[in-house]
C-alpha cells in the first residue's frame, strides 16, 4: 500500500500535535517533581539532626588582640536523609548517625578550611565577648552552608573555644 503526501500529512499532523502537547504538559505545566522535603528536628521533643563533629583546630588570629591563637572545636548539625531518622533510638540511632557522617568525609577538607578562614579573620578581642562569639557562629554557619547547602545545614555548635 502506498501512502500519498496528503495522507501522511493528515495522519502526522494530529499525532505531532498530540505528542507536542504531551511534552509541553510533562516538562512545562506539570513542572519537575521533587521529593517531599524532610522536616527539621522538633527540638521541643528533644530531637536533633545528624551531628558531624569537626576535628579541633588551632587557628592563628588577626593581630590586635590579647591572644594570637584560638583552639576551636565545632559540630555541624545537618538534616538527615529521611524523616524516619528522628524516630530511631539507642544503637539504631547511633549506627544511622555514624553511617550518615561517613557521607560527609569528602567535604571535610572544605569544612575545615571554612572553619580556619572564618576564625582566622577575627581578633581575640572579637571572640572575647558573647556578641563576638555569636557573630563568629553566624559567620561559620553561613560559610558551612555555602559548602554543604543552605537547606541541609541546620546549625553549628562550639564544642571548644580556647584562646592562647
Amino acid at each position: 500500500m502506498k501512502l500519498g503526501k496528503k495522507t501522511i500529512a493528515l495522519l502526522g499532523l494530529p499525532l505531532g500535535v498530540g505528542l507536542a502537547g504531551g511534552l509541553i504538559y510533562m516538562f512545562v505545566l506539570a513542572g519537575p517533581s521533587k521529593p517531599a522535603e524532610i522536616p527539621g528536628p522538633d527540638t521541643a521533643q528533644g530531637q536533633h539532626g545528624v551531628m558531624i563533629p569537626l576535628e579541633e583546630k588551632v587557628v592563628n588570629l588577626l593581630k590586635g588582640g590579647d591572644y594570637r591563637y584560638a583552639k576551636i572545636g565545632l559540630t555541624v548539625e545537618v538534616r538527615p536523609d529521611s524523616a524516619d531518622f528522628y524516630a530511631l533510638k539507642g544503637e539504631a540511632r547511633a549506627a544511622a548517625e555514624k553511617e550518615a557522617v561517613k557521607g560527609y568525609d569528602a567535604a571535610m577538607p572544605l569544612l575545615l578550611d571554612a572553619l580556619g578562614r572564618t576564625v582566622g579573620a577575627r581578633t581575640s578581642n572579637d571572640l572575647g565577648t558573647p556578641d563576638g562569639r555569636q557573630m563568629l557562629k553566624d559567620g561559620l554557619l553561613a560559610e558551612i552552608r555555602k559548602v554543604l547547602g543552605a537547606n541541609e545545614v541546620l546549625d553549628v555548635y562550639f564544642t571548644d573555644l580556647v584562646m592562647q
